[in-house]
């Protein structure tokens, strides 16, 4: 039970984490220093209609995000609720789906451009959600001699 509780705790870390980063993205009314970056160009000297599809585009994975984050917690919630069940597979596909997928985004954009995005940032969450994942679902097996 306690390990169960860490996985939780974990995953609940993760959950809060993709939230405040799709805050951060949802609210921004311009891409990050890394995105300039990449583009090795500031915000101001880029067109509007460019402005306006990067804005677009950061916007969409803000609320990608987001939503991850959100169901993240609602499951732990659930499961802290006790009904655990229905999310032991669930909570673990997407916390660890999503964290992969914005740390491969991460990883293309840091060795595609010359651009730093928070790539260890993306790798640790993979991990959490990996070790969580784990956690969670391991079984506890008892030798059948143990059972008599």
């Amino acid at each position: 039970m306690a390990m169960q509780r860490l996985a939780l705790a974990l995953f609940a870390l993760l959950g809060v984490s993709l939230i405040v980063g799709g805050v951060l993205y949802l609210v921004t009314d311009r891409f990050m220093p890394y995105h300039a970056a990449a583009l090795q160009t500031e915000w101001d000297a880029l067109e509007p209609n460019l402005q306006g599809l990067i804005l677009g585009l950061i916007k969409g994975l803000g609320a990608g995000s987001l939503v991850a984050g959100c169901a993240t917690l609602y499951m732990v919630i659930g499961a802290l609720r006790g009904k655990l069940r229905p999310y032991r597979r669930l909570l673990p596909i997407v916390a660890t789906g999503y964290s992969a997928l914005l740390c491969y985004a991460t990883w293309t954009v840091y060795t595609s451009t010359p651009a730093k995005p928070p790539l260890l940032l993306t790798i640790a969450y993979v991990v959490i959600a990996v070790f969580a994942s784990t956690i969670l679902n391991v079984q506890r097996t008892v030798p059948s001699d143990a059972r008599t």
